[in-house]
């Protein structure tokens, strides 16, 4: 137990806890509160740009130090870093790709998180393609990274951990609980924790290796750029 610090644990889930639960929770209620109508695309848009933007000041006033010193730190080194960050996404890439084949082979249905990134695509692409491609992947990162790397004094742990509460949170909106029956028959989504979980494990590697968590960043981004443009690709051909 001695390699886990539990203050940094806390931190680290109280981080996660704000970013996907309190902080869209709270503009949400605010938004209710004065103007009736937020169900139309340009408030799900504005709600979702001002709880960014509070993510970003709690984040700055948490990591502002350590952020500038990994960024210059990933400047200095970017060829290697860059390389590193290519190893770890390739090697993500094709865990998750075999995992979806093999969950699809026997469930026959796609994540339903990729069928909402699809819809998102679709409705609100501008937004969809920064909040996807760049937004995501840096508030992801630091979220289910970051905080847990001074948490745990074993790799192995930090590494498994990681990717498991990435793969879950990447699932938690492939539930539907309108009805028993209807959550019943959404369980089998759970399997696609391996393929999001994998991935997430390969981020976490590059920024383990790099100690800089802007390494698992560019994996990322190079990693959410590729499914948009597959995405948009086969929209084009339907």
């Amino acid at each position: 137990m001695k390699s886990i610090h539990f203050k940094e644990l806390l931190k680290a889930f109280g981080i996660i806890l704000l970013y996907l639960v309190l902080v869209p929770t709270f503009v949400t209620i605010i938004f209710k509160i004065f103007i009736k109508d937020i169900n139309n695309l340009s408030m799900a848009i504005l709600v979702n740009l001002i709880s960014y933007f509070i993510d970003i000041v709690i984040i700055y006033l948490i990591y502002h130090k350590s952020l500038k010193e990994e960024w210059k730190r990933f400047i200095k080194n970017f060829k290697a870093y860059a390389k590193i960050a290519l190893q770890n996404w390739a090697k993500g890439f094709l865990a998750m790709f075999l995992f979806n084949f093999l969950i699809i082979l026997v469930y026959h249905n796609m994540a339903a998180n990729e069928e909402s990134n699809r819809q998102l695509l679709e409705q609100l692409p501008i937004f969809s393609l920064i909040s996807m491609i760049f937004l995501g992947p840096f508030f992801e990162e630091i979220t289910f990274r970051k905080g847990f790397k001074k948490a745990f004094d074993n790799p192995k742990t930090f590494l498994i951990v990681t990717s498991l509460l990435f793969g879950g949170a990447h699932l938690i909106t492939s539930f539907d609980l309108h009805s028993f029956d209807a959550f019943v028959k959404s369980l089998p989504q759970l399997l696609y924790i391996f393929s999001y979980g994998s991935l997430g494990y390969f981020f976490g590697k590059a920024y383990y290796e790099t100690d800089c968590i802007f390494t698992s960043i560019l994996a990322h981004v190079l990693h959410n750029g590729l499914t948009v443009f597959i995405l948009l690709l086969s929209a084009s051909l339907l």
